[in-house]
């Protein structure tokens, strides 16, 4: 049987507009909370469903009088915020497609490369940042009349507006969002579910960032699919308390599925703002505590970590986590700390492509937790000649779906890449499906390591090391030595504070963990590191993932570079 899964279940999501839902709950329930944001600090703030669409309706109203029209992209930079959702629900009414970037680039390089790439981006909506330290960056890429945000010199074409939607502190410009805000009868475009909603960044795992459009439509698909997968009726789940800290520039993010079942969602404004994991897990439980959320969006290691806090006192109706498999760490806490629980993978350009739900109530310890085709979407495991491969064999995954997943924005040579003649997404993920007909991603094609003609992913050697308890977090990467074919393991490793881990523990933990045989003693130079660093922190990517590519930048001169060199 050949490696192909699609799906049985049609998606229910409505053919709309993320415009007309936000007018639907700003009239049936105006007072619900839409978002509730916390920060280290500060106080808590939200805003209702309708006070959102009323600031969004003004803020539109503004930007189409400052010249914007439908089809015109505007930028839109910052955390998560109420005001944030204000400034890109105002750009959509506008009939604007939001350009979604963060302000992890303190020269600005990354905003200008992206903005420019667009094309015909008009405007800029930010947050200035702490300290107005958003606003600094700015500075370096634009000059700006500070009394009425007019844009006098730009590296960025097109860009005529740059206005902050929070008061600034330093009163570097005068003028905000709120400003150019009307309560007139001022003319908004018509949208289409086919317009685009939001463009958002790829992970940038594979090199500079890539530019994805999602439309309305796609958007509130996945939005269906994550009321599925966290076990709700999306038509009467309306007033869900749902958690989420994941970025809403980041598509896992993107609040999407708060607007689909009208739920309440609870963020953080920036966990990175914190100064150690250990802060981020103690004050995501004391907001969990306080806001009481019935589901959750997690990424499997920062769950892990909040479960096994002794301070942890919540039970989850229902759960999703992704970025890993589920450990059985996890299901562990089946029925005690969730009634449900369901994996999901997916991606900037394929969207929510593949997951599963389980219940307690019918989970059995024995059963394998995998990943099937969510609705609409096709799967297919290939091998390098190009030919789907038979069931267990690995490949790289192609998926197709509908809506299809059309490229990337003004790149026709890397979309020719990735993007088949029959409408098939290379994804550049290595796959297998199981016997039991489940999605096993295994990591990326382009991270496979090669040794004595064996091959492995990173992601398999740091399941090994995960399981030791002293380690947090791990990233493996490979490197080559000159005139060797053969890639070598090498890991950047997170130690728990107070433990004395060595290299040659870790070592000695895997070893344990691979029980081979004398007859297999040449596994472990597939499956043991090398070398192996520490960090009290490793890097992400602005989507959450383990930055690779960085950890293996700054951890190569740490490495004796004697016949070294990087692949």
């Amino acid at each position: 049987m050949n490696s192909y899964l699609n799906s049985n279940r049609i998606s229910e999501a409505p053919y709309t507009t993320l415009t007309k839902l936000l007018e639907k709950w700003g009239t049936i329930q105006p007072e619900t909370e839409a978002v509730v944001c916390h920060s280290y600090n500060e106080n808590r703030t939200s805003i209702t469903y309708g006070n959102l669409y009323k600031e969004a309706v003004k803020l539109a109203k503004g930007l189409v009088c400052l010249g914007i029209k439908k089809g015109d992209y505007v930028g839109i930079g910052g955390d998560n915020t109420s005001e944030w959702m204000v400034a890109t629900y105002g750009i959509l009414f506008a009939g604007a497609h939001p350009v979604n970037f963060p302000f992890h680039d303190k020269a600005g390089e990354g905003i200008k490369r992206t903005l420019t790439l667009i094309g015909k981006c008009v405007a800029i909506l930010f947050d200035p940042g702490y300290n107005d330290s958003h606003w600094d960056i700015m500075q370096k890429i634009t000059q700006v009349e500070p009394k009425t945000g007019m844009v006098l010199r730009s590296d960025i074409p097109y860009l005529k507006w740059v206005l902050p939607y929070l008061p600034m502190q330093s009163g570097g410009l005068s003028i905000s969002t709120t400003d150019i805000s009307r309560d007139d009868n001022t003319e908004l475009p018509e949208i289409d579910p086919e317009d685009t909603a939001v463009v958002l960044q790829t992970s940038g795992s594979t090199g500079y960032p890539k530019v994805v459009e999602k439309s309305h439509f796609e958007i509130i698909k996945y939005g269906e699919a994550y009321a599925y997968l966290l076990d709700l009726n999306f038509k009467k789940s309306n007033g869900t308390i749902y958690y989420s800290d994941r970025p809403f520039y980041w598509l896992g993010g993107y609040p999407g599925f708060d607007m689909v079942i009208g739920a309440t969602r609870v963020t953080q404004k920036s966990t990175l703002a914190l100064s150690s994991y250990t802060e981020i897990v103690s004050f995501t439980i004391t907001v969990i505590h306080r806001e009481k959320p019935q589901c959750g969006f997690f990424i499997v290691p920062f769950y892990q970590e909040m479960a096994k806090s002794k301070h942890f006192q919540w039970k989850f109706r229902s759960l999703i986590v992704t970025g890993q498999p589920i450990p059985p760490a996890i299901l562990k806490d089946m029925g005690e700390k969730f009634d449900s629980i369901s994996a999901l993978y997916g991606s900037t350009e394929g969207g929510m492509m593949a997951g599963k739900l389980y219940r307690a109530s019918d989970f059995k310890e024995s059963k394998a937790v995998g990943m099937i085709a969510l609705a609409g979407y096709e799967l297919k495991i290939v091998g390098k000649d190009g030919f789907v491969v038979p069931i267990l064999s690995q490949g790289e995954l192609y998926i197709r779906s509908s809506p299809q997943f059309k490229g990337y924005l003004n790149d026709p040579e890397k979309t020719a890449a990735v993007l088949t003649s029959s409408g098939w997404f290379k994804t550049d993920d290595f796959c297998r499906i199981t016997a039991e007909g489940h999605l096993e991603v295994l990591g990326r094609v382009s991270d496979v390591l090669e040794i004595a003609g064996s091959k492995t992913t990173p992601s398999f050697i740091e399941e090994f090391i995960k399981k030791h308890p002293d380690i947090m977090e791990v990233t493996v990467f490979a490197i080559k030595e000159d005139d060797k074919v053969d890639d070598i393991p090498c890991a950047a490793v997170v130690k728990r504070v107070g433990t004395t881990l060595t290299e040659e523990s870790i070592r000695k933990f895997i070893r344990q963990q691979l029980n081979v045989t004398e007859e297999a003693k040449f596994t472990e130079n597939i499956y043991v590191p090398k070398h192996i660093l520490f960090y009290e922190s490793l890097p992400r990517t602005p989507t959450g993932k383990n930055d690779r590519k960085a950890v293996k930048n700054m951890s190569i001169p740490k490495i004796t570079r004697t016949d070294m060199s990087a692949v």
